[in-house]
């Protein structure tokens, strides 16, 4: 009886907790500008192993994991015990009895006082099996191995690449690389705290060239400072996240700088700060899409492609970049985890480690800088029967949010129109280096999507098709537009995000083209009324008012794009087909029928260039009307008119990075590949305008 009283009881309270957790869903959905997916038979796919692939989690642990993982107190060296994580990343458990793989170790940085460049190196190896391995570090103070002259401490990277023994199947659980300091004490090896990301040099712009702000995170919480030269700017908070603001520096200036935690403090770095306002000539890179590649080991890096990245990284650094632009995809994203999220964009960060170690890196959101809630409909196979949105509560866990939480960006953009959406801070922005005024925007905000149909998702649900721009973005880069055409410093504006303005190969069918498609556009839940309302402009004239905007500036040198894993650029003038709804849609169905007209009334012709050349695996060209134009048209411009080493239009399905060498005179653009070959080149960007 006493048994059959408990039972109840246990029944009652799950029914209490459940009539609670359903009252808090419906109030949370009611304050979203989106409908309940629930209520047309969705539901959000559950944590679990064998959801995984669905939720697009592919690492097991997060490197925090990792490093809590790795016990001190060892005479010899540090152990590692997997054994005493409990759950992973995609929700489940595993049998961490069933893990094997291999640890390497190395100095970190290799040759601390030598080199300027970071990069990793290992020296020493290991077994892991059922979850466990020795690290061994008394070896690295032998004299044939003490690079670095370590007496009682020191710093390593410790790489583990891991195996998932399942029922006889061997299944990669990924490599993790954590940096980890170490003190001797009484013989025995204990770990203290550690940077474990960056430092990295944030905001050097113009806008305020004594300025700019060094960021990092520890292992622990503890006070830090950035010592600069014999200037001291502390935090006195115990941290783990550190932004640390350096002011009253000269412009144009080359400073050394070195971090203080504990009583460690790190080798030296540098950074330049910022010139003045339509000062200096200036040298940058742009690239994007080094999500993870085809391949094995570093093509895979935590959903990075490792290899090519630093590579390119260290090509731009070489080659005397001083900031690098970056076009989204960083990583493969797309994933229901926070956790898995940010440890993908730490892996990024660690990618560029070397550079941003001394000079900034600004990039955009990408299609796969997406972080979702993602539901399913058993009762719809194929079409929309997964759904994918931007991952509410918006404030902490959307894309958006978790972005700009992770980077150290400009807060300069627009304040969204409807505050239930997410925010624009950080994710959208604005800066000016020397001559130039960088305009980042952000055409994959507020997603909500699905395998196919493309672009139908929001129409039923609310949210917004990838490529789309909502007005109240538009119009800040309308304004930004003309703040820089009308400031005298400003010589050149480039501006660019992820999806390419126009496709062509592997995009074609959405990006801000949907083959002509203007029935696509974004959707909001109405305060009113709690039905969806559309935005009153589909994705063909969204991009057309872009295309004006930026064709009828003086002073756009170029639009950026990423998205297509190729390099290819194409001029865009009065007379390139593009597509207009107000001529090409005859029967008034939203959608481009077969005349393709251009937008005659564009008073300049401006370069479109896009670099997916970050390690991402590769596209071909495919037709498209604008690339077939300039196949028959070649001639239309004059060599010396429109200085491209490759006429106006040209595709390259090569890793690639873009190299900018701006002054007074004129802003070039050299296209090379990861070994330094030159794809293409343009002499003068501004010359097709004259």
């Amino acid at each position: 009886m006493k048994i059959k009283k408990n039972i109840n009881l246990i029944v009652l309270l799950l029914f209490i907790v459940f009539s609670f957790t359903l009252i808090g869903y419906a109030y949370e959905m009611e304050k979203l500008p989106i409908l309940d997916p629930q209520k047309k038979g969705y539901v959000e796919v559950p944590d679990g192993k064998e959801t995984a692939y669905v939720r697009y989690i592919e690492n097991y642990y997060t490197l925090k994991q990792i490093y809590d993982s790795i016990i001190d107190g060892e005479e010899g060296g540090l152990s590692l015990d997997l054994t005493k994580i409990k759950r992973v990343l995609h929700g489940g458990s595993i049998d961490t009895d069933k893990i094997f793989g291999k640890s390497y170790i190395g100095p970190y940085p290799m040759e601390s006082n030598e080199v300027k460049y970071t990069y990793k190196r290992f020296r020493k190896s290991g077994s892991i099996s059922n979850g466990k391995g020795y690290l061994y570090l008394k070896g690295f103070f032998r004299p044939s191995i003490n690079s670095e002259n370590w007496i009682n401490q020191g710093q390593v990277v410790i790489r583990v690449d891991l195996t998932l023994d399942r029922k006889g199947q061997d299944i990669s659980m990924g490599v993790y690389d954590v940096i980890v300091r170490f003190k001797i004490i009484n013989g025995k090896y204990y770990k203290v705290p550690t940077i474990i990301e960056g430092p990295m040099v944030n905001m050097i712009r113009s806008e305020k060239p004594d300025e700019l702000v060094i960021s990092f995170k520890t292992s622990v919480p503890v006070k830090s400072a950035v010592i600069v030269d014999k200037l001291r700017f502390e935090n006195n908070k115990n941290s783990i996240k550190h932004e640390i603001k350096l002011s009253g520096l000269k412009s144009d200036t080359l400073y050394n700088y070195k971090i203080e935690i504990d009583d460690y403090i790190s080798r030296a770095y540098t950074f330049k700060t910022a010139p003045e306002p339509g000062k200096a000539k200036v040298i940058f890179s742009y690239s994007g899409d080094s999500r993870a590649g085809v391949g094995n080991g570093d093509t895979n890096y935590l959903g990075v492609n490792y290899r090519t990245m630093e590579r390119l990284a260290n090509l731009a650094y070489q080659k005397g970049s001083e900031f690098f632009i970056f076009g989204g995809d960083i990583m493969n994203g797309n994933t229901s985890s926070v956790d898995d999220f940010r440890t993908q964009m730490h892996g990024w960060k660690q990618t560029l480690a070397g550079f941003w170690n001394h000079r900034p890196v600004y990039t955009c959101v990408g299609n796969h800088e997406s972080l979702l809630r993602i539901l399913v409909n058993k009762n719809i196979f194929g079409k929309m029967g997964i759904l994918r949105m931007d991952r509410w509560p918006y404030a902490t866990e959307s894309a958006e949010a978790v972005f700009a939480d992770e980077f150290v960006y400009p807060l300069n953009g627009p304040i969204a129109s409807d505050s239930r959406r997410p925010s624009y801070k950080e994710n959208v922005y604005s800066f000016k280096y020397g001559p130039m005024k960088f305009i980042v925007f952000n055409n994959n905000y507020w997603v909500a999507k699905s395998r196919s149909p493309l672009g139908n998702v929001p129409k039923i649900f609310g949210g917004s098709p990838e490529g789309y721009i909502m007005k109240d973005q538009m119009k800040w880069i309308k304004k930004e537009l003309k703040d820089g055409e009308n400031d005298p410093n400003v010589k050149y504006i480039i501006l660019f995000a992820q999806e390419p303005v126009f496709p062509n190969g592997g995009h074609i069918k959405d990006c801000m083209w949907y083959y002509g498609n203007n029935n696509v556009r974004a959707y909001y839940k109405d305060v009113k009324t709690g039905k969806l309302k559309d935005e009153d402009k589909g994705i063909i004239d969204v991009r057309n008012e872009f295309v004006r905007l930026v064709g009828n500036n003086k002073k756009v040198a170029a639009v950026l794009g990423a998205d297509e894993h190729a390099f290819h650029k194409i001029l865009i003038d009065k007379n390139v087909p593009i597509g207009d709804m107000d001529t090409d849609d005859k029967d008034g169905n939203g959608k481009i029928d077969n005349k393709i007209s251009p937008l005659s009334d564009l008073k300049y012709p401006v370069w479109y260039l896009v670099s997916g050349g970050g390690g991402a695996p590769y596209y071909a060209e495919e037709s498209a009307p604008w690339n077939k134009y300039w196949k028959k048209n070649k001639n239309f411009y004059k060599k010396e008119k429109h200085t491209s080493m490759r006429g106006c239009y040209y595709y390259s399905s090569q890793e690639n990075i873009i190299m900018f060498y701006a002054d007074k005179d004129k802003i070039s653009a050299e296209i090379i590949n990861p070994y330094g070959d030159i794809i293409d080149k343009i002499d003068n960007l501004m010359e097709v305008k004259k």
